[in-house]
């Protein structure tokens, strides 16, 4: 469903939106149709290859439109990377483990549900605040937020984790 509404959104601006400035048609894109696909990312974050390749071509049509370039030979790739356009699936992703630092750090009124594994001394591979992976047996739940994130806030570096404010998590996770 977000799929077609995004599609319905971006497809609204090509028709009205008739500039041929690149930064106007981005924020375009910014302000009406990446929010429709950035929705709720904690809750709503598409695991399979098909489901994350739709969302994404919204985008990659959003970039071929802002810049104007619409010919088989011209990368999107490089479009995206000119605008400085994060692929979505990374910003979900950041999103998720944002919401998690929060919850751990008790930031937002959510209660930790999940057992600290307490190392003495970090695994080599995990951090010394690495949670207890929930078990799934089901994939719905193997992707939900809580399994799927614990698995990445796991091996995150150790001052990562332990970053003073969610602004300079978020600044960490980014790159």
């Amino acid at each position: 469903m977000t799929f077609v509404r995004a599609n319905s959104s971006l497809g609204i601006i090509r028709r009205n939106v008739n500039i041929g400035n690149p930064r106007v048609k981005g924020l375009a894109y910014q302000s009406y149709v990446r929010p429709v696909l950035e929705y709720s990312p904690t809750v709503w974050h598409p695991y399979t290859v098909g489901s994350i390749k739709k969302i994404e071509s919204v985008q990659r049509r959003a970039a071929r439109f802002t810049l104007g370039r619409y010919r088989r030979t011209s990368s999107v790739n490089a479009m995206l990377t000119c605008l400085n356009w994060e692929p979505l699936a990374s910003r979900r992703h950041a999103a998720r483990l944002l919401m998690f630092y929060k919850i751990h750090y008790g930031l937002v009124a959510t209660p930790m549900p999940l057992d600290i594994k307490l190392h003495p001394v970090p695994m080599r591979v995990e951090n010394s605040l690495a949670y207890h992976i929930p078990p799934s047996s089901c994939d719905y739940h193997l992707y939900s937020f809580l399994p799927r994130t614990v698995r990445d806030w796991n091996i995150l570096p150790e001052a990562v984790v332990r970053a003073s404010s969610p602004e300079v998590f978020g600044g960490m996770i980014h790159g």
